[in-house]
């Protein structure tokens, strides 16, 4: 059993983008989760807002979809901050050509900074049934570290710690404190991570470990999605039990998304998560 197994969670990143993954997601999970929208053009999920609204436990990341105008995707995601439980805004790196720190997404950071938001970037390699533009490139953790550096009044959050750039990804956080990064989505059906969960694990600790406290910058997220073969839960509470100690575990699961996220208290009271 878990040894945090009665404590507060609140997945980081997820993809429950419609009621059948709403039900999958709770029958086998407690706590909250932050819902990462998807460009349709990627995969169509039409309810994703929708979802999110049925359940007080969901909050949502709207993405922005860099093969479109950036200012007018904006516009139509101010009038729904509330409506929609909006916690940040979600950028797809590699998928969509393109780099954190060019110029056209400059309003993106603009708008996360008036309105409290973070910005989740996928980073790194992508799902292996998804269409990509396959810009790793673009991608590179250095980049959002300039970002991070230019706004230091938002919080980014460098999703699957640039996979397989750990290492250098894992130094890159470590020099800013407004970044945050995680290992969803490792365990995919199909990736060496997801048949050599101990290897992954191993790869995993040595990058962390190679930065004092990182217990402050590891978000606990799942990319939970069955539907593209992301239904993994156990994995990631198995890789944070051989990480970390147990005085770490509540930081993981929770606090260090509270801070990463500061518009969440806008939804949560303290009460929520006792």
């Amino acid at each position: 059993m878990n040894a945090y197994q009665n404590g507060k969670k609140i997945d980081c990143h997820t993809h429950i983008y419609n009621e059948q993954i709403r039900a999958e997601y709770f029958s086998r999970t407690s706590g909250y989760a932050i819902v990462m929208q998807l460009p349709e053009r990627i995969l169509a999920n039409p309810d994703c807002a929708k979802t999110v609204m049925s359940d007080p436990r969901l909050f949502l990341c709207p993405c922005i979809d860099l093969k479109q105008p950036i200012p007018p995707q904006l516009a139509a995601i101010e009038p729904n901050l509330e409506k929609h439980k909006v916690v940040g805004l979600k950028i797809y790196l590699t998928y969509q050509q393109g780099r954190a720190s060019d110029e056209a997404l400059l309003p993106a950071y603009e708008f996360a900074k008036k309105h409290s938001l973070s910005v989740t970037f996928h980073t790194g390699l992508c799902s292996l049934v998804l269409p990509s533009d396959g810009d790793m490139e673009g991608s590179d953790a250095r980049y959002i570290g300039k970002v991070a550096q230019k706004f230091p009044e938002v919080n980014f959050i460098i999703a699957h710690m640039d996979d397989p750039r750990f290492t250098d990804c894992i130094r890159i956080v470590s020099q800013h404190e407004n970044l945050f990064t995680d290992f969803s989505g490792a365990y995919e059906t199909g990736t060496k991570e997801g048949g050599d969960v101990a290897g992954a694990i191993a790869t995993f600790a040595a990058a962390i470990h190679s930065q004092p406290g990182m217990a402050r910058k590891i978000l606990y997220g799942t990319d939970f999605c069955p539907p593209i073969n992301l239904g993994q839960l156990a994995e990631y509470d198995q890789t944070i039990e051989e990480i970390f100690p147990e005085k770490d575990f509540s930081a993981i699961y929770c606090e260090n998304c509270l801070r990463a996220f500061p518009r969440l208290k806008k939804y949560l009271k303290e009460s929520d998560l006792l």
